[in-house]
């Protein structure tokens, strides 16, 4: 379990290692060295977030959790009020506080794992949906609508959902409970006007590589003109022509920069980081840590699984970031966080298998009294552990 969970670190660590290299790739023609600067006092922050947390131990959060939530709850409300929250591209979703910026709706896809973890942990196996918990993680998920930014709410919802499938909860009500969530985002999707041409431009992209299809066609352009071994990193030029490529499309810069082999690469790092941290779903010491660690990779495996099919057409571009590579300090440090968590349950997993005792033969530790009654001899099982 060391090497695991040291590994998966170490994974996440080179995975924002070469975000930092892409990020400086795509944008270095136009913004110099800025860019740059910025990504690494990110992944800085990010290293400091985890090692702050893989010092907490889980058990922690439930002191924490009503905290969490109430202050991730009141930065989705201000950063909805203008003249506080900072409007970009019709979107108000971030605070501007001068060097950096701060987006509530990252912190709030940890808030609904953690509180809604620390709820389910207390009720009894085969308990229906708490409704008090579940009420406050749909008010999180309304208001990152609102602002609006559909790829968070998404990724939110995966890191609910990993919940409550870890959870000993009726298997019925989460029957149902998938269902109405999956027919409320169909219908968000589907009645505003962008979010469906997203999905129809995604049928077609070729059929709109004037309009809404361009991105998705540039992005397909830039990976094909990659091949196995790619251009080069800092060589690529087809990326420069892709909106977004240092955030939603980055994944199209690796497959120019690094080829088909680069692409394989990230994808196999995100398959270990999903595997490492559903083994430590599998051996947690409590139903609270089961569902935190399911609930945080299922969160990561969801977000790059769209990130990396939107950019090859193979799902719908719905605006994620690629996690630990894409640029955006709030993201990194949330991933960061993420794995952290992930590090810590490891941890007291593996402490809490080495505290239970062990079973003891009575003859193996008998005083002279009791050998007599085996009359002098150990019993033959006593060598036994």
């Amino acid at each position: 379990m060391t090497a695991l969970r040291t590994n998966l670190f170490l994974v996440a660590l080179a995975l924002s290692l070469l975000g930092l290299a892409m990020i400086y790739s795509a944008t270095y023609r136009e913004f110099g060295a800025h860019y740059l600067m910025m990504r690494t006092g990110h992944v800085v922050a990010g290293v400091l977030a985890f090692l702050v947390v893989s010092r907490i131990r889980y058990t922690a959060w439930r002191r924490l959790s009503l905290v969490l939530y109430l202050g991730v709850l009141l930065g989705l409300v201000l950063v909805l009020v203008p003249g506080i929250g900072t409007q970009i591209g019709g979107a108000r979703r971030w605070f501007d506080l001068g060097v950096i910026s701060l987006q509530p709706a990252e912190f709030a896809k940890v808030a609904a794992v953690i509180v809604l973890s620390c709820a389910v942990a207390r009720y009894r196996p085969g308990a229906s949906l708490p409704a008090g918990p579940m009420l406050g993680v749909g008010l999180l998920f309304v208001l990152v609508v609102l602002e609006p930014d559909f790829g968070t709410s998404v990724v939110l919802l995966a890191g609910v959902a990993g919940v409550l499938w870890a959870s000993e909860l009726r298997t019925r009500d989460l029957l149902l409970a998938s269902g109405a969530v999956a027919t409320g985002l169909a219908g968000i999707m589907w009645l505003e006007p962008y979010r469906r041409e997203r999905f129809m431009t995604f049928l077609d992209p070729w059929a709109a590589s004037d309009g809404a299809g361009y991105q998705i066609v540039q992005s397909l352009i830039a990976i094909e003109s990659g091949d196995v071994f790619g251009t080069g990193a800092g060589a690529g030029g087809q990326s420069t022509a892709i909106p977004e490529v240092q955030t939603d499309m980055i994944f199209a810069l690796i497959g120019e920069e690094l080829g088909l082999l680069g692409m394989v690469l990230v994808i196999a790092a995100f398959g270990f980081v999903a595997l490492a941290g559903f083994r430590i779903a599998l051996l947690a010491p409590s139903v609270m840590a089961r569902c935190m660690a399911a609930g945080f990779t299922t969160m990561l495996a969801v977000q790059a699984i769209f990130n990396i099919g939107a950019a090859m057409n193979v799902l719908p571009l719905a605006g994620m970031t690629l996690p630990f590579v894409s640029y955006g300090g709030s993201s990194l440090i949330v991933c960061f966080v993420a794995v952290g968590i992930l590090y810590r349950i490891s941890e007291d997993s593996e402490r809490a298998r080495e505290a239970k005792p062990r079973r003891r033969n009575p003859a193996r530790t008998a005083g002279p009294d009791r050998r007599r009654r085996y009359r002098g001899t150990r019993h033959s099982r006593a060598l036994r552990i």
